[in-house]
């Protein structure tokens, strides 16, 4: 695809993921049922449910800044830290057209810690295949107790990737330990979003089981990788939305209520921590273009 093509799919996903955005809330608002929990949500907020998706959403951060640092560690100067920052402001600029975030956190990498922009390159294709690779086994996991009921045997299967963190203890030369490390902070991103969908849901007065909290963060996780839509802008709503029903366990606009409250624990927490650490990115790429 050629550069100019890129940029216009880009541009219309955004405006595409704007639109289904405004379409849910339009659909919200003609819900009186939804409409009703959200004030009651509003007028007396269970705090522990607050604090719990917010604490989730950090886990989102360190689940995926450790992935990418498992990914690149060994190629240039960079530290958890760094990538935590780096995660975040990208998450925060993905938003907009263009993926600006994506495009900054490879050009830091390249300029700042010395990693070449094709192991960057490379490193994108490496977490999605990660991505869907998890993604998969969680699902494994949630039609397992599905099927079979076997909550005790579903819950064995979705705890094994955290074994994944023994990698750390293999020698460096180990073949693959790095993609063991990438799988280990990815499931960690993936366990925080199925937290996460539980604490929503339950604030809006639905109580997932496990797995149904587990079978909404894969949906939302598969939304997110979907190309040309930031954060899967929109997307993400209605794959939730019209989950629900397929599911059984909520409705339309509940699914709809429950992501746009995600959107709103994004700008408490995602965004504050990204804006946060776009200053310092900037010093630091001033510092390293001037030597």
């Amino acid at each position: 695809m050629s550069p100019a093509l890129k940029k216009s799919a880009r541009i219309c996903g955004f405006v595409i993921g704007l639109a289904l955005v405004v379409a849910a809330i339009i659909a919200i608002a003609r819900s009186a049922p939804t409409i009703a929990h959200l004030r009651e949500v509003i007028v007396r907020p269970n705090w522990m449910f607050i604090a719990l998706a917010m604490g989730a959403a950090l886990g989102n951060i360190v689940g995926s800044g450790g992935m990418f640092f498992a990914l690149v560690r060994r190629h240039g100067r960079i530290t958890m830290c760094e990538m935590q920052g780096l995660v975040a402001a990208s998450s925060v600029l993905n938003y907009l057209p263009m993926r600006p975030g994506l495009v900054g956190r490879i050009a830091y990498q390249q300029v700042v810690s010395g990693i070449p922009l094709r192991r960057s390159t490379l490193s994108i294709v490496e977490a999605a295949v990660v991505c869907a690779a998890t993604i998969m086994w969680m699902a494994l996991a949630v039609t397992l107790v599905h099927f079979t009921g076997a909550r005790v045997l579903g819950g064995i299967v979705a705890a094994l990737p955290i074994l994944a963190g023994l990698a750390y203890t293999w020698p460096s030369s180990v073949p693959w330990r790095v993609y063991f490390e990438a799988i280990f902070w990815r499931w960690i991103d993936l366990l925080s979003w199925s937290v996460r969908y539980g604490a929503v849901f339950a604030i809006l007065g639905i109580d997932l089981t496990p797995e149904s909290a587990a079978a909404a963060a894969c949906i939302a996780a598969a939304a997110n990788m979907i190309p040309f839509v930031g954060n899967g802008l929109g997307v993400r709503e209605w794959a939730s939305g019209l989950a629900g029903p397929a599911l059984a366990t909520w409705t339309t606009d509940i699914g709809l209520a429950a992501e746009l409250l995600n959107r709103a624990v994004d700008l408490v927490v995602v965004v504050p921590i990204g804006c946060a650490s776009m200053p310092w990115i900037a010093r630091a790429m001033r510092r390293a273009t001037s030597k």
